[in-house]
């Protein structure tokens, strides 16, 4: 049993239509958002329960009503599956690739001439007539002191 609609109001004689990123069950007084953390069954047309859902791997995040799981974005990451949201990539290192199960995290400790500021997705050149400072071991701004 299942429902490609639902009726929100008293006494109408007409369902409205379940839009893409809600699920509609037998009955249903209100189109459900998909939850955070899952998105859309793509091989479905309609969604009649939140147990279609597919849960977003691990790489990806999926906001309340999601249609597709997004990859992240080089520096932020989270290596857990079933995300809502994503994390910067600490200062001090920074994250070079987002198509990874989990965060690829590498360290600016090696660069002469870089630091890593909070969610860098690569290591950034010290600005021009600086250079690092070799009282750290690890640059997280651009900024002399």
């Amino acid at each position: 049993m299942y429902s490609r609609s639902f009726q929100e109001l008293a006494g109408r004689t007409l369902c409205s239509p379940c839009a893409r990123g809600y699920y509609c069950a037998e009955g249903a007084a209100a189109a459900l958002l998909l939850p955070g953390g899952t998105h859309k069954n793509a091989s479905l047309s309609v969604m009649t329960s939140v147990d279609q859902c597919v849960v977003c791997p691990v790489g990806t995040s999926c906001s309340v009503g999601a249609a597709v799981a997004v990859p992240y974005a080089p520096g932020t990451y989270n290596n857990q599956p079933r995300q809502e949201t994503r994390l910067k990539c600490a200062a001090g290192s920074f994250g070079w690739s987002a198509m990874h199960a989990g965060p690829l995290l590498r360290r600016c400790t090696t660069a002469l001439m870089y630091y890593c500021a909070d969610g860098a997705a690569a290591a950034l050149p010290c600005p021009g007539g600086t250079h690092k400072n070799a009282s750290l071991s690890v640059m997280t701004s651009g900024v002399p002191s």
